[in-house]
């Protein structure tokens, strides 16, 4: 799937392994309120607020890990337990949900849209009545929708607790993967029309390569769907009852991605074996031809044969006219073994699809639905994402 930093064997528990290449750490801190809200960014930790006015929400974003200093000092500030961090910075860990005593710990997955193998990005959280931090390195994609929202003043963010932040940031990482499986149902209906006409040896490769890419999101969206029904049966005190409603729509959505999925999965696999079944077809098709070519010249070559053996008493040798008739009646032969071919349709090509008796079906029989699922938002999803 991909690589996961861990630590030495025997290490304690809660070690952290830094990532060589990560970036600085940078804090965004928004401090989320009824009638406002404030923004600003920062690289220390004493410079956030040490105390929240009632009713006040505030969200840090992490983003890179640098050195491990930032980190260690934010896990001192807000209690957040060493097996808490070590999820958090050790990724990519499996989707999970976590209670502790003073937070909870959720770890989730979203899918950039831009990558070419869309690995799954890791996107953790950690929450309580008033604070929420998320930690990640490449999830702007997922929390730029929630900054947007934020600055409208009557967003429904502003007015809810901070359980309701960490909603709308799971149910954006798992409506990202909507636009990443319409674009791969698109491109595998490409690949079976390719698959069918012109089974090249490359095209084999695109296949595996599209069924790799379903293997990795079933391995993300699954345990996805997992997590979210654990937040909705397990008793957390940071999770009120009204949000566990918006939880039952994001798991239905998880429900229905992972269906999805599942279908393309199953398409992938088939098209392997179309493939195979179009290569198969192709040299039957090319062998036809040879055979054909060959019983076709059969007659002429064995009279050619005949003539052409050496005896001196051979009185068809002598007539005048011979070699001209020989000619006529190795035609002859040859016409006779295509009329022959072609009444019993051999010499007509067989082809896989074959668009004209398609259409002709088509408007005899009722138009199945496309196989591709059209992948829509239910109206309680709209109506939210509109406030």
């Amino acid at each position: 799937m991909f690589a996961r930093r861990r630590p030495e064997a025997g290490a304690r528990p809660g070690t952290l392994v830094l990532s060589a290449n990560s970036e600085p750490v940078k804090l965004r801190v928004t401090l989320i309120s009824v009638t406002h809200t404030k923004v600003f960014h920062t690289q220390s930790v004493e410079e956030l607020p040490t105390q929240l006015l009632e009713g006040q929400l505030m969200w840090i974003d992490v983003r890179g890990q640098g050195d491990g200093t930032v980190l260690q000092k934010l896990a001192s500030r807000f209690q957040i337990t060493p097996l808490a961090m070590e999820d958090l910075v050790n990724a990519p860990q499996r989707p999970k949900m976590e209670l502790f005593e003073h937070q909870q710990l959720i770890i989730a997955h979203s899918v950039p849209a831009v990558s070419d193998n869309m690995t799954p990005s890791q996107l953790g959280i950690v929450f309580n009545k008033q604070v929420v931090l998320t930690f990640h390195e490449n999830c702007d994609h997922v929390l730029a929708p929630i900054n947007r929202r934020l600055e409208n003043p009557q967003a429904r963010l502003r007015s809810k607790g901070p359980d309701y932040l960490v909603y709308a940031i799971l149910d954006s990482c798992v409506d990202g993967c909507y636009p990443i499986l319409e674009g791969l149902g698109e491109r595998i209906e490409q690949l079976e029309n390719q698959t069918l006409r012109d089974p090249r040896p490359d095209l084999l490769a695109d296949i595996h390569q599209t069924k790799n890419i379903l293997v990795r999101l079933r391995r993300s969206i699954w345990p996805q769907r997992e997590m979210v029904l654990t937040l909705l049966t397990v008793d957390s005190p940071f999770i009120e009852k009204a949000t566990e409603e918006y939880l039952r729509d994001t798991t239905d959505h998880c429900t229905q991605l992972a269906d999805v999925v599942d279908m393309y999965r199953e398409s992938t696999s088939g098209l392997i074996n179309t493939y195979m079944s179009a290569v198969a077809h192709r040299s039957n098709e090319i062998m036809k031809v040879l055979t054909l070519l060959t019983s076709v010249f059969v007659p002429p070559t064995f009279l050619a044969g005949v003539y052409g053996m050496n005896f001196s008493q051979m009185p068809e040798l002598s007539i005048n006219g011979a070699y001209p008739a020989a000619l006529g009646m190795m035609c002859v032969m040859i016409a006779g073994t295509l009329l022959y071919f072609y009444r019993r349709g051999w010499l007509r090509r067989t082809a896989i699809e074959n668009e004209p008796n398609r259409n002709a079906v088509a408007e005899t029989k009722p138009r199945r639905p496309s196989r591709r699922v059209v992948l829509q938002d239910s109206a309680e999803t709209q109506i939210r994402r509109a406030a």
